[in-house]
């Protein structure tokens, strides 16, 4: 009804109709009002004072004297002394009455300064018309602008009373459409229909059927588990635990006790053949006693329940067989839940339910191998995802740089296409996001897309390119390494004969003593002497001083004339030149594609000493990248320059990432195996059957990893870490495909 008693009630504004806006103000007000009269005889005059009263019922004037002390004191309060006119709190015809504070508006006002606070009136009073701006929504405003009041209106002033007839509709109209809404939303994402059967259930074309532990050996591996969550199926597995009473179980086992021993006792006066399994049984009763006795070990009920999933019957029993025959290795009996599909569902699913309550005793020590469900993945607590685990489906997320591992270097070998500079791009993509820096060798131009699209720095290093390294620069000085006189400048004289025999090659004896004096004059001649200990501010002399110095010593005639091709001749601009290149940005690649073949070895000897110079300097996690490390191989003393920086890498902060596609030159090289022995992490992906001997040589892999890697896809293939051995499929977002990808079909 519009006008029945709930919608006056809900719909009226009280504030404007009760005199004082119906708010209680202090005892003191009325006295302060009228000094002149004492509090008894104001009381008394409020008490002889008549009250008119209107009533929704009627339209009757009822009058009624205040006679008591309490009533004269709320009349005092909400009623001036003199008589009201009658008003009704109908919602369409408020009448207004007519207060003492409508006519002396400043009472009130200090009153509310009293209330509120010294010399503040009440931000939300509106002493024109004695209402509240904040009062509650009202029938005279639309739906829309009581919503927004009450929005506005503070979490301590709202009241469940201020709500109208027609919030309260609206209110209860949203709460049906949101349930309304949830409740189709549990339909959309419920099965369409579930079938119960004998030994199975189809959950919407899903086939099903869950499995429970009958009973376990007397011995168990601790690892079990590791092998039954390796089944390559869909899968839940589930166990629930029930701490028992010691006591009680002491009890069951000493009459169990009693009645084994009774049995054996029995056979042995009839001269009957000892049941091996009463013995056993016997056996181990009397060991589970002194364990709990001792508090050795703790008692528990197990259960444990397993479902497997398919998508036909066929395939279904394949599994189960697969299964029992897994499982039933371990001398574990388990047996179908016939007749009890759906329990077994509910058992196995993440809702903490045992549906079916079959249980087992267990101990503390045969719960050992349950927990953490131990499987073959290779997974850690943080840091970067590579792939899946092709046995388990689980993640593979490493970290290279965690302190448990001896170093941080890696070996990826594959052969070419197999997805080799793929992985380590993505590698150094997400370990970017994780605040390493990446400093790339770049021998086929594969990394520049990447190197663009995180703001790098790339330098080409080429006969025609305007971008230098000076092999003869001083390194700076290790913070945490105290320095002898001389100390950096004979380090860097010892690297330079290494660079000077790959670009002429062997020299005797007496050719190595002659450069070893050529290059400390040539130093000398730039104010370098091993008297120094600071280098600071000088400039470092070029490879043609070195061959000057050359030209004017006894045996230095023909090391000159071999020299000057990389001085004046057709290599003369890439080592005679001061270097005008940086690796402080997060992410730097020095390509060498553009250089002759005779080149390469050379220009990632001298890249490699510039970057183990900065390294070395400034301490920070970096990723070192040498891809195509066959190049480096083909020569020994870059080789053993390479095995050095792996060694020395870990004290440095330093990853080297070393990647081939020739897994000969490993085997040739006498550093190759060492190279891998001193990497923590071995990525195999796709290899020949020519190859695979080599590796094995190498790794000793056995003939199922193998295998895999002869018949593995792109992208496919090993990793080990440690004693840990995953097959794994590395992954890559879409985003991240579209610029790490050497896959020219795609990118044309």
């Amino acid at each position: 009804m519009e006008n029945s008693l709930q919608n006056v009630i809900f719909n009226t504004n009280y504030t404007s109709v009760l005199p004082n806006g119906g708010f209680v103000v202090s005892p003191e007000a009325p006295a302060q009002a009228s000094k002149s009269t004492s509090s008894a005889a104001s009381q008394q005059a409020v008490a002889a004072a008549g009250t008119t009263w209107a009533t929704p019922s009627a339209n009757k004037a009822v009058t009624s004297k205040k006679t008591s002390g309490f009533s004269a004191f709320f009349d005092g309060l909400f009623w001036s002394p003199k008589g009201k006119e009658s008003v009704s709190p109908s919602a369409t015809t408020p009448v207004k009455a007519e207060t003492t504070l409508e006519k002396n508006p400043s009472r009130f006002d200090t009153l509310l300064e009293g209330l509120f606070g010294t010399g503040k009136k009440a931000a939300n009073w509106n002493s024109s018309n004695t209402t509240w701006k904040s009062a509650a929504p009202t029938s005279n405003l639309t739906l829309k602008e009581q919503i927004r009041a009450m929005l506005a209106m503070p979490d301590d002033q709202y009241s469940d009373k201020l709500l109208t007839t027609e919030m309260r509709n609206y209110i209860k109209t949203v709460e049906d459409a949101y349930t309304q809404s949830i409740s189709d939303f549990k339909s959309h994402i419920a099965p369409s229909y579930r079938e119960s059967k004998t030994t199975s259930l189809n959950i919407s074309g899903i086939l099903g059927k869950t499995y429970y532990t009958q009973s376990y050996p007397s011995y168990l591996d601790a690892l079990w588990t590791r092998d039954i969550m390796g089944i390559h199926a869909k899968r839940d597995m589930s166990f629930f635990l029930y701490p028992e009473d010691d006591s009680a179980i002491q009890s069951m086992l000493k009459r169990k006790s009693t009645q084994l021993k009774a049995e054996l006792s029995d056979a042995m006066q009839k001269g009957i053949t000892i049941d091996k399994d009463i013995e056993q049984q016997y056996r181990d009763v009397e060991i589970i006693r002194e364990k709990l006795v001792t508090r050795e070990e703790r008692y528990f009920e197990l259960s444990n329940y397993f479902t497997i999933y398919d998508t036909t019957e066929e395939q279904l029993k394949e599994n189960g067989k697969k299964y029992e025959q897994k499982i039933g290795g371990f001398g574990i009996r388990v047996k179908n839940a016939i007749h009890r599909m759906d329990e077994g569902l509910v058992s196995t699913l993440p809702l903490c339910l045992d549906e079916l309550g079959i249980t087992r005793s267990s101990l503390t020590s045969s719960l050992s191998g349950v927990f953490p469900f131990i499987s073959n993945d290779l997974v850690q607590k943080s840091w970067i995802f590579y792939g899946v685990n092709l046995h388990t489906w689980g993640l593979v997320i490493f970290d290279r740089f965690s302190s448990k591992l001896p170093n941080m270097n890696s070996v990826v070998l594959a052969t070419s296409g197999a997805g080799k500079s793929f992985t380590v791009k993505l590698e150094i993509l997400r370990y970017l996001l994780n605040g390493i820096d990446a400093i790339v060798i770049d021998p086929e131009n594969e990394y520049k897309q990447l190197c663009d699209a995180v703001g790098g720095t790339y330098v080409n290093i080429a006969t025609n390119s305007q971008q230098y390294i000076n092999p003869f620069d001083i390194p700076p000085k290790i913070e945490d390494i105290e320095y002898g006189k001389g100390d950096l400048l004979r380090s860097q004289i010892m690297n330079l004969i290494g660079l000077v025999q790959i670009l002429i090659g062997k020299m005797s004896a007496e050719e190595e003593a002659v450069l070893d004096k050529a290059l400390q004059n040539t130093y000398a001649l730039k104010g370098f002497s091993f008297e120094d200990d600071d280098f600071t501010g000088k400039q470092p002399p070029l490879m043609e001083d070195l061959m000057n110095v050359l030209n004017g010593m006894t045996w230095g005639e023909e090391l000159a004339l071999k020299l000057s091709k990389f001085v004046n001749g057709t290599f003369g601009k890439l080592f005679n030149n001061y270097t005008n290149v940086d690796i402080n940005n997060r992410m730097t690649v020095f390509s060498i594609r553009d250089l002759e073949d005779a080149l390469k070895t050379p220009a990632m000897f001298n890249a490699l000493n510039f970057i183990r110079t900065k390294v070395r300097s400034v301490k920070k996690q970096r990723l070192l990248v040498c891809d195509e490390a066959r190049i480096l191989l083909q020569n020994d003393v870059s080789a053993n320059f390479l095995f050095w920086l792996t060694k020395r890498a870990r004290k440095y902060w330093l990853g080297i990432s070393t990647i081939s596609q020739d897994i000969e030159d490993f085997v040739r090289s006498p550093y190759g195996k060492p190279i891998i022995s001193n990497s923590s992490l071995q990525i195999l992906l796709k290899q020949s059957t020519t190859s695979i001997k080599s590796l094995n040589s190498l790794l000793g892999l056995s003939e199922a990893e193998q295998q895999r890697l002869i018949s593995g896809g792109i992208g496919e293939g090993l990793m080990f870490a440690g004693n840990q051995h995953v097959a794994v499929k590395i992954m890559a977002s879409p985003a991240e495909k579209d610029f790490i990808t050497t896959d020219v079909v795609k990118r044309s």
